[in-house]
């Protein structure tokens, strides 16, 4: 049996079929070695080619997949076709009546300017099946995607920024959703062969450092320290307990501005002046400010690491705003371009961008303060040129929580700079801050997303087909899906608002990774599959010969799950996946449902007929799943 993953092999594989097709006609838009669609997009293009004066390419790109499976499979959108003389609503008369039956298609029918398609049945398992079976992983994606024009050119790269935690602060709601949106960015680019860099981009620079310091020295941390097993919880605690100290201190700055007073003096006193003069001496390469800052990063990342792990994230770099802070020589070549472009203005001591005098319409940002310190603004178009310089990037992508002004200025910069073809590089892919809880330690919200799982599992045990082991990954799963999704369901009964809903009802993680594992003890239960040589020529009427049974709606899903991955891909929009994946949850309950009634009727017992082309719709369906599943960054349990 021929392979379909070549174009001479999936021809061959077609015409061993016996359908009589003839060589895949060819459309440059098509895309048959990767999605099953384009197969029956291109032979219904050259049979409606054949039936109207019109040119090809414009055939092909008037057929488009149905936006609902109700809607049928291919949809001919009659104005597309733009034939002089026949209104469309006549043209779907005429083309009703010269289509002749074809072993792809169902007779079409007419609704409205469309005409809709349905794939055959009779034909979609034995295609189907074989082009599934022989890409089992990269089912849905399209490696080629990654590569560079020309010739052993190698692949494109890809930075990814995402997470991105202050060292010493809290995991906020906006860390919690930046990590897992960054790491979905970051499958869908490997997936699609772009060589991907992970980068942790850590708040390691900056007041913050400065306030720890002071608190370092006034409370003896160095040696107590040493007696501390989680260190990192220490330093965090440590620096909680230094911002209740400055809160007095924060509290009358904002009085004074609301009263309209000047309360830049207020900062030169107290506890403001300690931190500053503290961060001070990092800025200006103090050894035992440096030193004390190497230890609060290492600490952070050692503790990091470890518990991205438990999310099934390992990051290729942990960078921050030090990487350029500690090196003069980036903001000299910054400003040094800013300057010379006319793009830098001074201002009461500081240096601004006015963007609107270059016609970006973005307002003024500060660059270097007046005391003579960085800005955000100037570290990340720093950090721009190093990585770039470091990487050589195609494409660089933050996931960050709204901030989208900042990054407008950052991109517009590098334009200004008169490097448009980097700016165009960079990609800022935005979310907006939920509700709830907004801060703690990540390792803490993984602790009682287990909890939270393990006790709903022990609270009705027959409801969840996983043991208790499973807990830790049923509950990290759970909530990987809560925050892909458009609105993240609300926890309730809990001290941290970090809990994933555990109801097997609608679109949750659980209902998701509960049909999953009833689909493998289903899998189970049928026995051993057949051969990679058999799946063609297996019986498969069982699946659609009933018009009202579910078994041909979900074989019909499977096709377009390469299409779902590519739209997303362009979106990179999770919730693309997760509505086709919920859509295949549902009718994959209804398939098992409808199987477990024909075994309590006494049915299953002599319906042989009936196991083995279910047998081989499971496997498919369960490969579809396990490839969305790991594009999400869940880690599929198997039961």
């Amino acid at each position: 049996m021929a392979t379909t993953t070549s174009l001479p092999g999936l021809e061959a594989f077609l015409a061993e079929l016996g359908l009589n097709l003839g060589p895949i006609p060819f459309f440059a838009a098509a895309d048959v070695l990767n999605k099953p669609i384009d197969i029956y997009h291109s032979y219904l293009a050259e049979h409606v080619q054949q039936l109207v004066d019109c040119d090809r390419g414009l055939v092909y790109d008037s057929i488009q997949p149905a936006n609902t499976t109700g809607n049928g499979d291919l949809d001919v959108v009659l104005p597309k076709l733009k034939l002089p003389g026949i209104t469309p609503k006549e043209l779907a008369g005429e083309l009703l009546k010269k289509f002749q039956s074809h072993p792809l298609f169902t007779l079409p029918f007419k609704d409205g300017i469309h005409l809709r398609f349905f794939f055959s049945p009779k034909t979609i398992p034995r295609i189907l099946f074989p082009y599934i079976n022989d890409r089992k992983a990269v089912y849905g994606v399209d490696p080629s995607l990654g590569l560079r024009d020309g010739p052993d050119s190698g692949r494109k790269k890809v930075l990814v920024e995402f997470s991105s935690p202050n060292i010493a602060t809290e995991f906020t709601t906006a860390h919690l959703k930046s990590t897992i949106l960054g790491a979905f960015v970051a499958n869908m680019y490997e997936a699609m062969g772009w060589d991907v860099v992970r980068i942790n981009y850590l708040g390691d620079w900056g007041q913050h450092l400065g306030l720890l310091d002071v608190g370092w020295k006034k409370y003896g941390a160095e040696q107590v320290l040493k007696e501390q097993q989680d260190q990192f919880r220490y330093i965090h605690d440590l620096y909680a307990k230094m911002l209740d100290e400055l809160k007095p201190e924060l509290e009358a700055k904002k009085k004074a501005r609301d009263d309209g007073e000047n309360a830049v003096e207020l900062e030169t006193q107290g506890l403001f002046a300690e931190r500053d003069a503290s961060f001070k001496q990092m800025e200006d390469g103090q050894p035992d400010a440096i030193a004390l800052w190497k230890t609060l990063r290492d600490i952070s990342i050692a503790y990091y690491v470890e518990i991205y792990a438990r999310l099934g994230i390992k990051f290729d770099e942990y960078s921050g705003e030090s990487q350029v802070s500690l090196n003069p020589e980036a903001f000299t070549d910054v400003e040094t371009v800013l300057k010379e472009k006319g793009i830098y203005t001074e201002q009461d001591g500081a240096w601004i961008i006015d963007y609107d005098e270059h016609g970006a319409k973005l307002g003024t940002s500060t660059v270097r303060r007046r005391d003579g310190s960085t800005t955000y603004l100037l570290r990340d178009i720093a950090t721009v040129f190093d990585r770039f310089k470091t990487h050589s990037f195609d494409k660089m992508i933050y996931v960050v929580c709204e901030q989208d002004m900042h990054f407008r200025h950052v991109f517009k910069a590098v334009e200004l700079m008169g490097e448009a073809d980097l700016a165009k590089k960079l990609q800022h892919i935005t979310f907006t801050k939920t509700g709830g809880s907004s801060a703690h330690l990540l390792g803490d919200i993984l602790n009682q997303c287990e909890t939270h799982m393990r006790e709903a599992m022990n609270a009705i045990p027959e409801e969840y087909p996983f043991e208790d082991c499973d807990a830790k990954a049923v509950g990290i799963n759970s909530l990987v899906i809560q925050e892909l999704s458009p609105i993240p369901k609300k926890a309730h009964g809990n001290g941290l608002g970090f809990n994933p809903t555990t109801s097997f009802e609608g679109e949750t993680g659980s209902n998701l990774q509960a049909c999953y594992a009833r689909l493998c003890s289903a899998i189970v239960a049928t026995g051993a599959l057949p051969t990679v040589e058999e799946i063609p020529n297996i019986d498969y009427s069982s699946l659609w010969e009933d018009p009202d049974a579910p078994w041909c709606e979900l074989l019909r899903l499977l096709t377009r799950y390469p299409n779902v991955v590519s739209s997303a891909f362009k979106s990179l929009d999770p919730v693309t996946i997760l509505s086709y994946m919920f859509t295949v949850v549902e009718q994959l309950t209804l398939c098992l449902d409808e199987v477990a009634e024909d075994e309590s009727e006494g049915e299953g017992s002599n319906a042989q007929s009936k196991y083995t082309p279910r047998a081989v719709l499971y496997e498919n369906v369960r490969q579809v799943l396990e490839n969305g599943m790991k594009l999400l960054g869940m880690a599929p349990i198997r039961k």
